[in-house]
């Protein structure tokens, strides 16, 4: 007698809930932004001429968050901090004061210059409109990195331009990896902010660069200000340098190599007390080096050892 196996079927997921709740959020999203909920104007000189009473008449609250690095999507880290501020925000709100939140924009140091060195490499490759290749030249690509079945390779970039490959199974597996460049990393950025519905005035901001001359003259204002009460110093300390940049990099400046820092070494200074005759065959014959006492320095991290 022959046995028949019936495989369950699986029932699709019931989103009815998430797709009410969502539709329901979108149109109070829509409401705020017609009704410019979130926009918050200074009182003006008709309303309450006399200084001295206007705070007290329209109380005010201010918040930012650390401006996130426009040079990709914000990530949920952001999200984190920005919801302690929304809802600060949104609770000085209730209180009737002016609460205002400016969303901040890093677009200056070195995650912003990779990113501007990238999209440059991307445009000399692929045009000023981005055309991309096609998925052939993509697996040549990946070919010419020697990808194999075996192996997971890490690669920074195909010819300068891809911010990462991962593959574990060759060419094969290449087709599916999400290979990212900094142009469609740029293109996939959204108004995630405003997407969950953050009570942010988007006429004001702050931009680290003097395209905000305004705010740039007050951070400038500020660090003189700092410096005159004897608050920041100049001082030095050993650091990470990148020769290729001609400039420091912090720890999340960089693209790889987060936690590396400065390794103190000893030298160890060991003087040559002979020569073999290959190296004295090459330096009997250099003047300079007659009569002087010559030391090689080996670096340790044991000294001990020597």
């Amino acid at each position: 007698m022959a046995t028949v196996v019936t495989k369950a079927v699986e029932e699709p997921k019931k989103t009815v809930k998430r797709d009410t709740l969502r539709a329901i959020e979108q149109k109070i999203q829509q409401l705020w932004e017609n009704e410019h909920v979130f926009e918050v104007n200074a009182p003006t000189i008709e309303e309450e001429p006399n200084d001295s009473v206007l705070h007290e008449k329209y109380p005010k609250h201010m918040g930012t968050f650390p401006y996130p690095y426009m040079n990709g999507r914000l990530h949920l880290g952001h999200l984190f901090t920005i919801t302690k501020l929304e809802f600060a925000t949104g609770y000085e709100r209730m209180k009737g004061k002016r609460a205002l939140f400016p969303l901040g924009f890093h677009c200056t140091g070195m995650p912003i210059k990779a990113c501007a060195d990238k999209l440059s490499r991307e445009i000399e490759r692929f045009g000023p409109d981005f055309k991309m290749p096609d998925q052939n030249v993509l697996e040549e690509g990946v070919k010419d990195l020697g990808l194999n079945d075996d192996n997971a390779i890490k690669s920074q970039d195909l010819s300068d331009t891809v911010t990462k490959v991962t593959s574990k199974k060759g060419k094969v597996a290449a087709k599916s990896t999400d290979l990212k460049y900094q142009f469609k990393i740029m293109q996939s950025m959204g108004n995630d902010c405003k997407s969950i519905g953050a009570k942010i005035d988007w006429r004001r901001s702050f931009i680290t660069t003097d395209v905000n001359p305004y705010y740039d003259s007050f951070v400038q204002w500020q660090m003189r200000k700092l410096k005159d009460l004897n608050k920041v110093k100049f001082g030095e300390r050993y650091t990470i340098y990148s020769p290729f940049d001609g400039q420091p990099c912090m720890d999340h400046d960089r693209q790889n190599g987060e936690g590396v820092g400065p390794q103190e070494y000893t030298g160890i200074k060991l003087q040559v007390v002979e020569w073999s005759k290959d190296a004295q065959s090459i330096l009997g014959s250099v003047k300079e080096l007659e009569d002087k006492n010559i030391y090689f320095v080996a670096a340790t991290l044991r000294p001990e050892t020597m």
